[in-house]
């Protein structure tokens, strides 16, 4: 028998005293037996001294967490401190991994999420009509809302079903909003950024958090964006399990590389017929190909004369400076106030390689980096964790906040995960920001 989610935490001065407090809680939660639920939750008031060491984790049941605590089970116990981590870095992903109902326990449990996210649905209804709350959140998303597990089954035999939900006017915009929503969610639990990076359209959602546009001009301009890709021709794009040097001697002239994520992974973009001919080449060659759930090649050549109407757009909008470190996906490293400020990096940026592989570089060159997923999934965790340039403990810094499609975790579980290990890394939550129960 399992009971509703529990957060655990400890503290100690020092490792060797929350190594016993640790052995002697595992030892009473085991002594409650099989069946007994987690104990009571410490929330709202899980907090610690100042300068301990702290760890934490979730479980339902006693047994769980007796097992996960004796075997200090690093997928489930975070320990981290003294201090707090120095840089908090937001990654904000592309399209491709949402879903129908993708935040919808969010919605329901978090305020801040909730008001955010209708602030941009509303603006997307009135401004550019576009109607997208029937879109993310459908009948069936009731039962995320509710905090049900999902049926991974009719998920799985839905996934290569087109839907509406990925079609590109439709995608861009609700993950723009869904990702703005949970950067404020975050920082309202008391979890503000401290840089932040982007990857394709989650540029745009990591430049209006750190400033460089207002909501209402990311918004027009995603949406505008949306649309004037939504008129090009049909492409292609196809993830491939090789760095660009093995891709490159294989491609046909009209097939671009559209993203550079890691040594270990590369993606192409360009018509569909040409994409598929690549894709045979490579699997002929032995090399993993995947296509993506894309209608058309974002990051290619095929997108060059949209530039010319976005640069326009971005003329009659106000563009600030950062006002937090910000990475580029054109170059790979830091955005320099003159590229935010210049309407042609945007107008751009849509045609250009994403050099996420080089915004990884850079991020875990910070002071005592901690990142955190906006996006569903681990999509781009996976390629930090995959990054030659990570730390020996990076798997302990890296923090999912939304499920992916075909996962088992809920909403609420997740981002109770996530505010957890936030606190054991010496953030100060908020837990009164989140309905829990």
């Amino acid at each position: 028998m399992s009971g509703p989610l529990r957060l655990l935490t400890l503290s100690a001065p020092t490792r060797d005293a929350l190594e016993q407090a640790s052995d002697a809680l595992a030892n009473q939660l085991l002594s409650l037996g099989d069946g007994a639920a987690a104990p009571a939750s410490a929330l709202p008031e899980a907090t610690a001294p100042a300068g301990t060491i702290r760890r934490v984790l979730v479980a339902t049941s006693a047994a769980d967490a007796a097992r996960w605590l004796r075997r200090r089970d690093p997928r489930r116990v975070f320990t981290a401190g003294p201090g707090v981590c120095a840089s908090r870095v937001f990654l904000c992903s592309g399209v491709g991994d949402h879903y129908p109902g993708l935040g919808a326990g969010l919605y329901r449990c978090v305020p801040a999420f909730r008001r955010e996210l209708d602030g941009c649905l509303r603006l997307l209804a009135t401004d550019h009509d576009l109607d997208l709350r029937p879109v993310l959140f459908p009948p069936e998303a009731d039962t995320a809302a509710a905090g049900v597990r999902p049926d991974l089954a009719a998920l799985f035999e839905q996934r290569e079903n087109p839907q509406e939900i990925h079609r590109t006017v439709v995608a861009q915009p609700l993950l723009f909003a869904t990702q703005y929503a949970l950067s404020r969610a975050l920082s309202d639990l008391g979890a503000e950024p401290t840089a932040l990076a982007g990857y394709s359209v989650g540029e745009y959602v990591a430049s209006c958090v750190a400033g460089v546009f207002s909501l209402q001009d990311a918004l027009r301009l995603v949406a505008s964006r949306a649309r004037l890709m939504e008129a090009l021709p049909q492409g292609a794009m196809l993830a491939v399990a090789a760095g660009a040097d093995a891709v490159a001697p294989h491609l046909t002239p009209s097939v671009s590389i559209a993203a550079l994520n890691s040594p270990e992974q590369t993606v192409l973009s360009g018509p569909v017929e040409a994409v598929q001919e690549s894709a045979r080449i490579l699997t002929a060659h032995g090399v993993a190909c995947r296509r993506l759930a894309t209608t058309h090649a974002f990051h290619s050549r095929m997108t060059l004369p949209l530039a010319e109407p976005l640069e326009a757009l971005l003329a009659t909008m106000a563009i600030a400076a950062p006002r937090l470190p910000l990475l580029s996906s054109v170059t790979g490293t830091w955005l320099r106030d003159d590229e935010a400020t210049d309407p042609g990096y945007w107008a751009r940026q849509l045609s250009r390689t994403i050099r996420f592989s080089g915004q990884l570089t850079e991020i875990w060159r910070l002071p005592d980096p901690m990142l955190i997923e906006l996006g569903p999934g681990q999509a781009l965790s996976r390629f930090a964790l995959a990054h030659p340039g990570r730390p020996a403990d990076a798997a302990a810094r890296v923090v999912q906040t939304m499920p992916g499609r075909l996962e088992s975790r809920t909403d609420r579980e997740l981002l109770l995960g996530a505010a957890s290990r936030l606190w054991a890394a010496g953030v100060e939550i908020d837990w009164s920001a989140v309905r829990w129960e």
